[in-house]
C-alpha cells in the first residue's frame, strides 16, 4: 500500500516535471516574439506598393532584435515585438505592430533612446510579461509605466521650463501643485523643507521593496503606490500623519512629478535644456510653500484630527497685535520642540534669513497699528499656587491638566518651550485680551471679569508647567 503511494507521488511529480520541460521547450521553439515578426513581415510582404518594398519586406530576417545604448550602459530588445514603432505603415495598426504615437521618435529615435529610458520595463526581456515587469509575480522595480504618468520621465533630460510647452505639461503642473499644496512644508527636497515628512530626494528611484504595499489596490507597483496614497494616506499607511487634500486630476499629476524625483542623473549627450530660471519667490509664496500645509490661511486656529493637537492662526490680527517680529522669527528658526513645527533656520530644514524675514514681513504685514495696552506684570508679585487653581477652574477645558493639551483638547501646548520661553508680559495680554477668531476668549475684567491679579497668578502658574511630568 505504502509502495504505491509513493509511487504515486512520483508518477505526479515526474509529469510535472514534464510539463514544466515542454512548456520551455516550446517557448524555445515558439517564442512571443517570433509570431508577431512573422506576421509583421507577412503584413509588410501583403500590403507593399511595388517590387521594391516587397522585396525588401521579404529579406526581413526573423530573430532576437537588440540595441545597445552605450551611454547608458543597457541594452534594449523591445522591438523584437515592436517591431512597426517607426513604420508609417503601421500607423493604425494594433499592439504590438502599432507606430509609436505622436513625433516624438523625430527627437528620440529608437536607435539612441531605446525604449526604457522613457517606458521603463526590463529591457533584456523577451516576452511581454517580463519585458514589462507587470504582475506579482515578475519582481521587478519599475516595471512599464502607465500612459497617464509617462511624462514624468521626461523631466530627466529636460527642464520644466521647456516640458511646461513642450509635452511635459502634466510634469509641471505637479510641481506647482507641490509648492501650491505645501508638500515643502513638511518634506525635504534639496535640502531644504521641513524634517516631519520623508525626504523626497530620490523617492521616484526607490525598489519596491521601499514602500509599504499591504494595503495596495491591484498591482505592487510605486506608481499604484503613490497615486493612492494621495487619495488616502492613512489607507495606506494607517500611522500617516500626512494631511492632503486631492481631487482625481490633481493625485495624479503629483505622483506624475514625483516620479520624476529620481536620484540617477542622464549622460549629458541625453540631456536638453532651454531654460535654466531661478525664479524670486516673494514671502507669501513661501508662507504657501512651507507653512500652508499646517496653517491653510493663517488666519483662522482650528484642532486638527490628523495631528491631535491646535494650530494657531499666526496671522490673525490680535496675535500679530502682541507678538514681535523678533519672536516670530525665533519661533520659525526654532520650531517648537514636542510638536509638528519644523525648525526652519538654515541647518536644520535651509531656509536662509533672508527667507525667513520675507515669510515674517507676509505674516506680520496686517499687523493692527495700535498696540494693546500694557499688562506691565513685573509690578504683580505672582501667587503660583493660587494660579494653579484658577487654572484648574478656567483653563484645564481647553489645555489639559497637564498644559499639553493634544487630542480632544482646543488650546495649544502650554508645555512648548516657545511658550515657557515667551515673555510674561506677552502672555499675560493673551490671556486678558485673547484672539479673536480662535477658541481663545479673552478673560480679563471686560470679558471673564479676572483681575490683573488672577491673571499674573495664572501665568507664574503656566511657566511652571515645563518642570512637571
Amino acid at each position: 500500500m505504502r509502495s504505491r503511494y509513493y509511487l504515486s507521488i512520483l508518477l505526479v511529480s515526474a509529469l510535472v516535471l514534464l510539463a514544466f520541460v515542454a512548456l520551455a521547450t516550446y517557448r524555445e521553439i515558439a517564442p512571443e516574439w517570433r509570431q508577431y515578426q512573422t506576421d509583421y513581415k507577412e503584413f509588410l510582404i501583403k500590403n507593399a506598393k511595388n517590387d521594391t518594398a516587397r522585396k525588401r519586406a521579404k529579406k526581413i530576417e526573423i530573430g532576437i532584435q537588440q540595441i545597445y545604448l552605450d551611454s547608458l550602459k543597457k541594452a534594449d530588445r523591445c522591438i523584437s515585438c515592436h517591431r512597426g514603432v517607426e513604420n508609417p505603415l503601421m500607423a493604425d495598426a494594433e499592439i504590438p505592430f502599432r507606430q509609436h504615437s505622436g513625433d516624438y521618435l523625430k527627437n528620440h529615435p529608437i536607435a539612441k533612446f531605446g525604449c526604457t529610458v522613457c517606458h521603463y520595463g526590463q529591457g533584456r526581456a523577451t516576452n511581454k510579461k517580463e519585458a514589462h515587469g507587470e504582475g506579482r509575480d515578475t519582481y521587478w522595480d519599475f516595471p512599464i509605466i502607465p500612459t497617464k504618468y509617462i511624462q514624468s520621465t521626461c523631466a530627466l533630460c529636460h527642464d520644466l521650463e521647456m516640458l511646461k510647452e513642450e509635452g511635459g505639461e502634466k510634469v509641471a503642473k505637479g510641481e506647482k501643485l507641490l509648492r501650491e499644496k505645501g508638500c515643502r512644508g513638511c518634506h525635504k527636497f534639496n535640502g531644504v523643507g521641513g524634517n516631519f515628512g520623508k525626504t523626497l530626494d530620490g523617492v521616484g528611484s526607490k525598489p519596491i521593496v521601499y514602500f509599504p504595499m499591504k494595503h495596495v489596490i491591484g498591482d505592487h507597483t510605486t506608481y499604484n503606490w503613490m497615486k493612492q496614497h494621495f487619495d488616502d494616506p492613512r489607507k495606506i499607511v494607517p500611522d500617516s500623519e500626512m494631511r492632503v487634500f486631492l481631487t482625481e486630476e490633481e493625485a495624479d499629476l503629483l505622483t506624475t512629478y514625483i516620479l520624476t524625483l529620481r536620484s540617477e542623473e542622464m549622460p549629458q549627450n541625453y540631456r536638453l535644456i532651454k531654460n535654466i530660471r531661478i525664479p524670486k519667490v516673494d514671502g507669501e509664496s513661501l508662507f504657501i510653500m512651507y507653512c500652508k500645509a499646517c496653517h491653510t490661511t493663517g488666519k483662522y486656529s482650528y484642532y486638527d484630527e490628523i495631528f491631535k493637537r491646535t494650530i494657531p492662526a499666526i496671522r490673525n490680527p490680535a496675535f500679530l497685535k502682541t507678538i514681535d517680529d523678533k519672536l516670530l522669527e525665533k519661533i520659525i528658526k526654532e520650531g517648537r520642540s514636542g510638536t509638528q513645527m519644523t525648525a526652519w533656520k538654515t541647518d536644520a530644514s535651509g531656509l536662509t534669513d533672508e527667507e525667513i524675514n520675507k515669510i515674517i514681513k507676509y505674516i506680520s504685514k496686517n499687523r493692527p497699528e495700535e498696540k494693546p495696552e500694557p499688562f506691565r506684570f513685573t509690578k504683580f508679585k505672582a501667587n503660583v499656587k493660587q494660579g494653579e487653581e484658577l487654572y484648574k477652574i478656567r483653563c484645564v477645558l481647553c489645555h489639559g491638566e497637564d498644559g499639553k493639551g493634544g487630542e480632544g483638547f482646543l488650546g495649544i501646548d502650554l508645555k512648548n518651550p516657545v511658550v515657557q520661553n515667551a515673555n510674561p508680559e506677552f502672555l499675560a495680554i493673551t490671556v486678558r485680551d485673547g484672539r479673536p477668531g480662535t477658541p481663545m476668549v479673552p478673560f480679563g475684567m471686560k470679558a471673564l471679569k479676572l483681575e490683573n491679579q488672577d491673571i499674573a497668578d495664572i501665568v507664574a502658574y503656566v511657566k511652571t508647567l515645563s518642570q512637571k511630568k
